[in-house]
């Protein structure tokens, strides 16, 4: 029996070194990554590419910070939740998920606006165009991206743009913020303390 833990205990902190490793890559080097397997394939760039190269980016992060997440959950108020006849389901599904979900929201809506403001990633993937995308497999630009272009142009017009950009960048990030924190609030009054 214990060694059965032990051998899964090392499972575990060998998948957790991987994903340590994968979110401390730098966000440029999946986007080097992502244009090379767009050129050994023929892909062009596009908002799919890009997609998927931020999805690669930001999965890591999100599963590894559920994982700390989940780790902050009592042993002793799942021991209770067993010892008072709930099966191992409803423990995960009424009493686990309750304890955690704060913590996931957060997560979940923290790693978006990171996603949202990189631009490193989808440098090589997504192109840079001033027009919006109508189908996936077309060039598109991120807000970052499109501020950082922007800002090098001369014509004023055009630096005005990039500061309306970085504006609304910001307004993004700030309503993502604000809704984690309203979220986590509503569902911390579930969580018990010990």
């Amino acid at each position: 029996m214990n060694i059965h833990l032990n051998k899964h205990k090392k499972i575990v902190n060998s998948v957790r070194f991987f994903l340590d490793l994968l979110w401390g890559i730098p966000s440029i080097v999946y986007g080097a990554f992502g244009f090379s397997v767009m050129i050994y394939f023929g892909i062009r760039t596009s908002l799919l590419a890009g997609i998927i190269t931020v999805t690669l980016f930001i999965i890591p992060i999100i599963i590894r910070a559920i994982d700390e997440v989940l780790k902050t959950v009592p042993t002793g108020l799942l021991e209770a939740s067993l010892s008072l006849g709930a099966t191992k389901s409803e423990t995960a599904y009424k009493v686990f998920l309750k304890q955690c979900f704060p913590g996931v929201i957060t997560v979940v809506l923290l790693s978006f606006g990171r996603a949202i403001g990189d631009a490193a990633s989808v440098l090589f993937t997504t192109g840079f165009t001033d027009s919006i995308p109508t189908s996936l497999n077309q060039p598109a630009t991120t807000l970052p991206l499109s501020i950082f272009f922007q800002l090098s142009s001369p014509v004023p017009e055009v630096k005005n743009r990039a500061f309306a950009s970085a504006v609304v960048l910001t307004v993004i990030i700030l309503i993502i913020s604000v809704i984690s924190r309203f979220l986590v609030r509503k569902y911390k009054k579930h969580n018990i303390k010990f």
